[in-house]
């Protein structure tokens, strides 16, 4: 809604919200409930009976998601999700769809008003469109847990947007339609997996009678001025329309599976080329050389024999790959498309990835994308938000005003690391600016002569080049990933021989006294996907090594404590942690919670693992949902449903480069967060603080 002079908000509809919901329940209550809840069979096509008054349309698919998943397709929160979704079940007959107006004085269900206009049918016919009521409301009557979605025609004279002139379309009016979805009972696989499902039952009620009167002949032929103001669809019109969403029930299931797929990151393929010989699922030889320089012709059974995983990024041969086509793509895919990932209309999934993504939690994500923007971005700041170099001077005076001789110590020495920090960028705070602030705090306390500040050199004025959106914050992942996801043993990246490659399926499928093989035993070696490894592995782990009881050394210690609670308190989140990564495992050292300090993780298990992978940090708004963490004890156990991640880089002496060892991250638990412009530069500058603390401890550790 737009606001009006006065400042209220301005109202696309003629009817009030109570009209609205009396709408809704009068169309609800020409259902049974109890019928509808009841019938069993599944039937391929769509059941049509007619009745005094018209003709009732009945459909019922069972669908492999949640009801979340489900509730997020059914009652889209968003104009995008809408169009989206509409666009998926109807194709191109889709033309336009938006959410007019959201009944905000409503409490007791969701109630919106909605348009969608269709292609006509054939040259001689107009378009087609319908305003309707959509109203969503949780099942309380039923036994099982489930939800309703109730759609009731509007006249197209109480709408006032979101719809084309009236008369060039033909109105469809007086259709009720109404969506039963209960969840059935959860099902396990032989491997031990288990599979949600809901049951959707789609019942409608198309009039006899809808056109007041007979249309004048060759009507398509008048200019539209001269038209009449709404020309209602015909019966059968209404009907064909009715009878084609019941059609399209199933395509619900592909909706969800494209749905799912928007919440991975896609590994990039220009930049990472698969190491396997052999099927990342089955084994069996896969043509590299003939892949990598493009020998087999294109039609040929070699160059169908093997392909890429868009997610993991290894071979896999046809039998193990799934490809899933011609969905429209969301606001997500093309903002990434735009910054270098090659999305084409045909994604590629083996069978390994295609599990863990079905296994993926996404009930959170579903619950949390209407109410915020794309979840993966960097919010832009309201007006009257302060920078961060202002909140790091203000949060260092709070705990300067209470601060023991002890603790004034321990400020001193971060503003003196945050100072002296060498990281640059476009992301970080004015280093001007926070120096002043800085300096000034240390002026107001009394120990401006232990902060050595240095005046920055004067530099010619040079209008720089304004970045790009995504380069004044980028973020890692955000063109695509660059490294392989090793899911699992079945996917080692060697290429063995078929005896080595036999011999490792029968150490990972441990078999019991009676010689069956352990589905459980599988099924906990084949969820964890491995941790990666950067680039500079062996240069980063002889860094640790060059400093004995780094760990010990900086565990704990009040200069990182401080940090941590600084921006603890302004992301609002549950933990913010610093870890040393080993070769095995991440050590907590520095941590806002208790219960994290002095913790280790294991790499596998870790989140923090990949940031070693980028330099820029990582954003992951919905871990359960990404399948790279979605099995991670983290996640699962802990209930952590969002991080956000800086490397801690190591600078070398004499230019000798940098590597990271370590993580400066936040984490929240229960549900996600969103992370403002101003936080990534609060984040972005502690960070520099953190490795300078580092890099401090390190140097003294040598010297004894």
């Amino acid at each position: 809604m737009d606001a009006n002079a006065d400042g209220s908000e301005r109202r696309y509809v003629r009817s009030s919200d109570r009209r609205l919901a009396e709408v809704a329940a009068q169309a609800a209550a020409r259902f049974d409930l109890d019928e509808l809840q009841y019938r069993r069979c599944e039937s391929n096509g769509v059941m049509t009976e007619h009745v005094m008054d018209g003709t009732i349309v009945t459909a019922t698919s069972i669908i492999e998601c949640s009801l979340a998943e489900m509730r997020g397709l059914l009652a889209a929160p968003t104009s995008e999700r809408y169009a989206w979704v509409m666009r998926e079940l109807v194709g191109r007959d889709f033309i336009y769809g938006t959410i007019v107006h959201r009944a905000k004085e409503v409490a007791t269900q969701d109630v919106t008003v909605r348009t969608a206009t269709f292609l006509k049918r054939h040259m001689l016919a107009r378009n087609e469109q319908w305003c309707f009521v959509c109203a969503l409301k949780t099942c309380e009557a039923t036994q099982r847990e489930g939800f309703t979605v109730t759609m009731a025609s509007q006249h197209p004279d109480d709408v006032f947007a979101g719809k084309a002139q009236a008369a060039s379309v033909a109105h469809i009016q007086g259709v009720t339609g109404f969506y039963l979805v209960t969840a059935e009972p959860q099902k396990t696989t032989k491997a031990g997996r288990t599979k949600r499902a809901v049951r959707v039952t789609f019942c409608a009620h198309v009039p006899t009678a809808l056109s007041p009167g007979r249309l004048a002949p060759f009507r398509w032929l008048q200019l539209t001025k001269n038209g009449p103001k709404v020309t209602d669809a015909s019966s059968s019109m209404a009907l064909a329309r009715v009878v084609e969403f019941a059609r399209s029930l199933k395509q619900y299931q592909n909706a969800v599976c494209w749905r799912r797929l928007d919440a991975q990151v896609f590994v990039d393929l220009q930049k990472v080329q698969p190491t396997n010989t052999r099927c990342a699922c089955c084994t069996r030889r896969v043509d590299v050389v003939k892949r990598i320089f493009g020998t087999a012709r294109v039609g040929t059974a070699s160059s169908r024999r093997s392909k890429h995983c868009h997610l993991c990024g290894f071979l896999a041969c046809a039998h193990c790959l799934r490809s899933i086509d011609q969905a429209p793509p969301s606001n997500e895919s093309l903002q990434r498309a735009k910054q270098g990932v090659k999305y084409s209309r045909v994604v590629h999934v083996c069978d390994h990835c295609m599990q863990r993504i079905d296994d993926a939690d996404y009930d959170s994500l579903c619950a949390t994308e209407g109410s915020t923007a794309t979840s993966s971005q960097i919010q832009p700041d309201g007006p009257s938000v302060e920078p961060a170099s202002a909140v790091i001077a203000q949060s260092l005076s709070q705990v300067l005003s209470t601060a023991s001789e002890a603790e004034k110590a321990v400020v001193v020495r971060v503003i003196k690391h945050i100072i002296s920090s060498t990281h640059t960028g476009n992301f970080r705070a004015d280093s001007s600016d926070l120096t002043v602030r800085l300096v000034q705090l240390a002026k107001e306390y009394s120990f401006s002569g232990e902060i050595v500040h240095h005046e920055p050199k004067a530099v010619p004025e040079v209008t720089p080049e304004l970045p790009a959106s995504h380069d004044l914050h980028p973020l890692a992942d955000s063109r695509g990933r660059q490294y392989e996801l090793q899911l699992a043993d079945l996917c080692d990246n060697n290429a063995n021989d078929v005896k080595g490659a036999q011999g490792n399926e029968d150490e990972e499928a441990p078999e019991d006294d009676e010689g069956e093989v352990d589905a459980k035993k599988v099924r906990k070696g084949i969820d964890i996907a491995r941790h990666p490894k950067p680039a500079d592995e062996r240069r980063r782990l002889q860094w640790i090594d060059e400093h004995p009881n780094i760990v010990s050394h900086v565990m704990n210690l009040p200069d990182l404590e401080l940090i941590c609670n600084i921006a603890c308190g302004e992301l609002q989140c549950a933990a913010t942690i610093v870890t040393l990564i080993g070769p095995h495992a991440a050590h907590v050292v520095a941590s806002t919670e208790p219960a994290w300090r002095g913790g280790q993780l294991p790499r596998d298990h870790s989140i923090c693992a990949h940031v070693l992978m980028n330099d820029d940090p990582l954003l992951v708004p919905h871990p359960e949902a990404d399948v790279r963490f979605s099995s991670m004890d983290l996640v699962c156990r802990d209930g952590v449903r969002f991080y956000f991640g800086f490397p801690i880089k190591i600078n070398y002496p004499e230019g000798g480069g940098s590597t990271a060892v370590g993580t400066f991250c936040c984490i929240h638990v229960g549900k996600s967060r969103e992370v403002s412009e101003s936080q990534y530069t609060l984040m972005a500058t502690l960070a520099g603080g953190v490795t300078r603390v580092m890099e401090s401890r390190a140097a003294s550790l040598l010297e004894g």
